[in-house]
C-alpha cells in the first residue's frame, strides 16, 4: 500500500504556489477545499480575484501523475472540456510532495445540482453533454499496443474470477457470464481506441448556473482516463448516470449521434455486464489475496448497486 501523504499547510502552499508560477500566484488565499476525496485540495484565490485548485494525491504515484498531466496537455489541445492545469511539480522542487494546479470552475457537480435542474435545463444540459462527450471520444490515444479485444478479454475473465471470490457469482452464474461473452466476443475485433473517461458518473460533470439556467460546463475526475472503446463510456453513462435525469437522455443522444449497428450493439451487451463485475470488484472493501490490493471501500452503495443490478441481469439471462 502507499504512503498516505500529510496534507500541506496553507502557508506551505501558498509558497510553493509562488514559487512554482513563478508570482503568477504571489499572495493567494488558500481555503481548504473539503471535496477532493482522493486529493488533499485548497482554492487559491487571488488578488485579482482569478481561482484555481491546488492538488495533492493522498497516495502518490509519480508514473501516474506523469501520465495524468501529458493526458491534460492532450485535453487542452483537443478541446475537451475539463479544468485546464496550469502548473505542476512532480520533482519535489517546491513542495515536499509532487502535486498539480488547475482551473477552478465555479459551479456545482451533477450529483448536487440534479434537484434544482428543470425541464429546459435537462434538455439544454443533456446536450451541451453529448457535444462534450462527442469531443472526447474523437481523441486517438492508445496507451498501450494491445489490442482491445485482447485487453477486455483478460479484463473480463478475471473480473468474472473475482466475482467469484467475492461471492457475487457462483459456478452457474460465472459459465452464464462467460457464454454470453463468447457469443458477442467477436464483435471486438478491429475496435480502434479512443481517449474514455471511464467513471462518468454525476459527481464527474461539472455543471454551472447562468442567467438562463445550469449549463455542462466540464468533465471532473480524469485519473482513471484510459484509451478503450468509447462505447464502455456510453453504456454506463446511458445506464447507469443519465437515468437519473431522464429528461437528459434523447438530447444527449441526438447530440451524441452514435452510430447504431450489429456489432456496436453485441460490444454494448458485454459492456453492460462487464461493467457490473468491475464495478463489485473495484469498490469492494477488502483484499483480494494473490491478486491484486484493492483500495478500502469508500463507496459502499455503488458495490450495492453493481451486485443488485447484476441479481438483475442474471435473472434475464
Amino acid at each position: 500500500m502507499r504512503t498516505l501523504t500529510v496534507p500541506p499547510s496553507p502557508d506551505e502552499v501558498a509558497q510553493a504556489a509562488d514559487e512554482i508560477s513563478h508570482g503568477a500566484l504571489a499572495r493567494v488565499r488558500v481555503e481548504p477545499w473539503p471535496r477532493g476525496r482522493s486529493h488533499h485540495a485548497y482554492v487559491l484565490t487571488t488578488p485579482g480575484g482569478e481561482q484555481f485548485l491546488f492538488k495533492v494525491h493522498r497516495r502518490p504515484h509519480p508514473g501516474r501523475m506523469r501520465r495524468f498531466l501529458h493526458l491534460a496537455e492532450l485535453l487542452q489541445a483537443k478541446h475537451v472540456p475539463h479544468p485546464a492545469v496550469r502548473w505542476y511539480d512532480v520533482e519535489k522542487r517546491t513542495l515536499d510532495v509532487p502535486y498539480y494546479i488547475q482551473d477552478f470552475i465555479s459551479g456545482e457537480d451533477a450529483a448536487r445540482s440534479q434537484s434544482s435542474l428543470s425541464f429546459t435545463d435537462q434538455h439544454r444540459v443533456g446536450e451541451e453533454l453529448g457535444a462534450g462527450l462527442r469531443v472526447m471520444h474523437r481523441v486517438e490515444y492508445v496507451d498501450t499496443p494491445t489490442p482491445w479485444s485482447t485487453e477486455l478479454d483478460d479484463r473480463l475473465r478475471t473480473r468474472a474470477a473475482e466475482c467469484r471470490f467475492l461471492d457475487a457469482l457462483d459456478q452457474g452464474s460465472h459459465e452464464t457470464v462467460i457464454q454470453h461473452y463468447e457469443e458477442r466476443r467477436d464483435a471486438l475485433e478491429g475496435v480502434e481506441r479512443r481517449l474514455t473517461h471511464d467513471d462518468l458518473n454525476l459527481a464527474n460533470l461539472l455543471l454551472q448556473r447562468r442567467t438562463d439556467g445550469w449549463h455542462f460546463v466540464a468533465f471532473l475526475d480524469f485519473e482513471r482516463a484510459r484509451g478503450r472503446d468509447p462505447l464502455l463510456d456510453l453504456v454506463r453513462i446511458e445506464s447507469w448516470t443519465l437515468p437519473a435525469c431522464p429528461t437528459m437522455i434523447g438530447p444527449f443522444r441526438d447530440a451524441y449521434a452514435r452510430v447504431e449497428d450489429d456489432a456496436s450493439r453485441r460490444r454494448a451487451e458485454i459492456y453492460e455486464v462487464y461493467l457490473l463485475l468491475a464495478g463489485i470488484v473495484w469498490y469492494r472493501s477488502n483484499e483480494l489475496p494473490g491478486i491484486v490490493w484493492y483500495r478500502s471501500n469508500e463507496l459502499p452503495e455503488r458495490e450495492r448497486f453493481c451486485r443488485d443490478r447484476l441479481v438483475e441481469w442474471l435473472r434475464s439471462h
